[in-house]
């Protein structure tokens, strides 16, 4: 069957002397593996650059039916991102959202607002200055929301304090359900959870209220950025067992650029 649709390049590998096997996530049938025959032939490579990670494509292909391999027939640029190789942390930050993407997505599940999401992300890297990498948190508090165990941090799970009314000085995050319970709870009651600084339960708080495009007004120093990046990775490990640690992210992280 020849079907046609949108495609976020996420891990291309070569295979034999000509050709690539391409991991894409789709807007209709979520993330597949394709066969490209001919993309490592320099002379005549009939599919460019599409089939790079981070790139947005729209192709064709002949789907197999069962078959967890498909043929790629045509492949070109759909929307280009010309600015994510502008320096390592855009780069790096647009590795990590396809690893991840690649890592967490089960074959062929259609999920076309999480497509979006993802499209959304990497436009949004692309078109940045500064703080790319709070795309990718951003990114991941609105992943937990799509996967069914959101973060909620908009106000304590025990009295109802409102986080953006008052100003706790720390507050824990329970990795089971990701409530909140903020400082006066967790002393009274002896609870127990990820402890979060003030810095960071606001920053929770910002990525939770707003959209990815917003993510890059937020400025935070690396030692705080890298903080939230642990506790998100922790939480994302706790619900999902095949997470590792994102190769992308360590190498960003490890540049001091993050």
């Amino acid at each position: 069957m020849i079907v046609e649709t949108e495609a976020v390049v996420l891990h291309a590998l070569n295979y034999s002397d000509t050709s690539k096997i391409v991991t894409l996530y789709t807007r209709k049938y979520g993330k597949i593996k394709i066969i490209a025959k001919g993309a490592r032939n320099q002379k005549n490579n009939k599919f460019g650059s599409s089939l790079e990670p981070m790139t947005l494509s729209s192709v064709v292909m002949y789907k197999n039916e069962g078959k967890n391999l498909h043929l790629l027939s045509k492949s070109e640029i759909a929307t280009p991102l010309n600015r994510l190789q502008d320096g390592s942390e855009k780069m790096f930050t647009g590795l990590a959202l396809v690893e991840l993407v690649n890592m967490v997505m089960h074959d062929e599940e259609e999920n076309g607002p999480l497509f979006d999401l993802l499209v959304e992300a990497l436009t949004t890297v692309d078109a940045s200055v500064k703080n790319n990498v709070n795309v990718f948190i951003s990114f991941m508090v609105q992943l937990f929301h799509h996967f069914g165990f959101g973060l909620n941090v908009e106000s304590c799970n025990l009295c109802g304090r409102k986080t953006g009314d008052e100003d706790f000085p720390y507050g824990l995050l329970r990795l089971s359900d990701g409530k909140f319970t903020c400082s006066h709870c967790s002393e009274e009651q002896q609870q127990s959870g990820v402890k979060l600084s003030a810095g960071i339960m606001k920053s929770l708080y910002y990525f939770q209220r707003n959209p990815i495009g917003k993510s890059v007004m937020l400025s935070m120093n690396p030692v705080m950025r890298t903080e939230l990046l642990t506790v998100l990775q922790s939480y994302l490990q706790y619900h999902i067992d095949s997470v590792r640690t994102l190769r992308s992210l360590s190498l960003l992280q490890s540049m001091g650029t993050s």
